[in-house]
């Protein structure tokens, strides 16, 4: 069904506040009072569908933040999806959302191939879009094409991330041993940034470390979509694996690759700790093969668990992770479509008129001491995005309100500024 224009509510919204402002002579800024009614500047109930890939720790914490902490304060309802892991189901959720009701998508399923469809499948039910992912070749019409639905998108700094993973094996390595490698390259065959920074600084440390040179080019073997050996001249084992655990048979073959004995160490982009680690401690004991692992993680079970747990040789299972606060990334999400519901656009743009995307830079983890003081935040009561932090990021709540204000607040909050609040 096709829904009310959300622009010509949007304008109509936005001249309103200028009205407002110019009578009061002042902002709203400094409110930053529980839920209500009416929502943050008084504006109208707005309901946002939340495109998810992948149910995990981070989507529940995810929920949870949406629904029991923004929710009520800023008068707005979420609809989640089940995980989508083509475009089809990501196109029947759009459609479903857009017969519920729903104004805008976040998009958490970002491949660049498919954004422009989504964004115009979008326009066509007049919601917002934004999704978690960058600009690149694959989508870079959609910040040219002037549409007036996309929001831009938000994502991590995908080279800090992915130096991270370089600087931990480099650091850790041993490369008197000769080791044999799973890279697992996730998404990166369908052009997720996070992942193709993670899987090529993984696969340039190995490269670096070795002073081997592999037969494929690094961007040829995380960009296969079918598993691919990286041969090269010093013999080094190397097993680019990509897909994701939704993908039939995901789990099934990294087992049977684990079980060649040719691998020790267990690499992957993709935040699949909570579906791997299992299968790690049982064929760990089963070959009496002490397997490292490496990967992205979040703050949850999964990572907890996993960075808790020693293994059949009484190792630390998981050797390093990475973090981020889930509440920060669901606030740029929020803010770039709540922005433009609202009519203030203008704050989700760069200085040349095109879609932003919103940077946020993640941590690494090595021991269950750092992982229990971080773990400790971003949940009820210690929200790592609180509602100042958001109101920063509203122009409704933050007079003025530009892309470059919004990116220097991300940045600002950084470890240090987070513990001094929250510890």
């Amino acid at each position: 069904m096709k829904k009310n224009g959300w622009l010509r509510k949007a304008a109509a919204i936005g001249m309103a506040g200028v009205l407002a402002v110019g009578a009061g002579g002042c902002s709203d800024s400094g409110d930053t009072s529980q839920g209500g009614e009416s929502g943050a500047g008084g504006q109208e109930k707005y309901k946002i569908g939340i495109l998810e890939v992948q149910l995990n720790d981070e989507s529940t914490n995810r929920a949870d933040w949406f629904n029991n902490y923004i929710a009520p304060k800023y008068n707005v309802e979420f609809m989640f999806s089940e995980a989508c892991s083509d475009l089809n189901s990501c196109m029947t959720f759009i459609e479903n959302a857009a017969d519920a009701g729903c104004d805008a998508i976040i998009n958490y399923y970002a491949v660049g191939a498919n954004t422009q469809q989504l964004v115009e499948l979008c326009a066509e039910y007049d919601m917002v879009y934004t999704e978690n992912g960058g600009r690149n070749p694959a989508n870079d019409a959609v910040y040219t094409g002037n549409y007036e639905n996309f929001a831009g998108n938000f994502m991590a700094d995908q080279p800090a991330t992915g130096k991270l993973f370089h600087d931990y094996l480099s650091e850790t390595l041993d490369t008197s041993v000769e080791h044999g490698f799973i890279v697992g390259t996730g998404n990166a065959y369908q052009g997720n940034a996070q992942q193709t920074e993670i899987s090529a600084n993984m696969l340039g440390a190995i490269e670096e470390l070795y002073g081997l040179k592999f037969d494929s080019t690094i961007e040829e073997l995380y960009s296969s979509s079918a598993p691919v050996n990286g041969t090269n001249d010093k013999g080094i084992e190397v097993y680019c694996y990509p897909g994701a655990p939704a993908t039939s048979g995901w789990l099934e073959g990294l087992n049977a690759a684990m079980q060649t004995g040719k691998y020790d160490y267990i690499l992957m982009s993709g935040n699949v700790l909570g579906n791997i680690m299992t299968t790690v401690d049982e064929l760990e004991t089963a070959m009496n093969k002490d397997f490292t692992v490496i990967g992205f993680g979040s703050f949850g079970e999964a990572l907890t668990s996993a960075m808790n747990s020693v293994d059949h040789f009484g190792n630390q299972a998981l050797s390093m992770s990475t973090v981020k606060f889930t509440s920060i990334v669901s606030t740029m999400g929020f803010s770039k479509v709540y922005n433009c519901l609202t009519g203030h656009r203008d704050a989700c743009l760069e200085a040349n008129g095109e879609p932003s995307v919103l940077l946020f830079r993640m941590n690494a983890v090595t021991n269950p001491q750092q992982l229990e003081e971080m773990g400790s935040w971003d949940k009820e009561g210690k929200w790592v995005a609180d509602y100042d932090f958001v109101d920063s990021m509203l122009a409704v709540k933050t007079e003025g309100l530009t892309n470059e204000q919004a990116q220097e607040t991300i940045y600002k909050m950084d470890y240090d500024a987070i513990k001094a609040r929250l510890n």
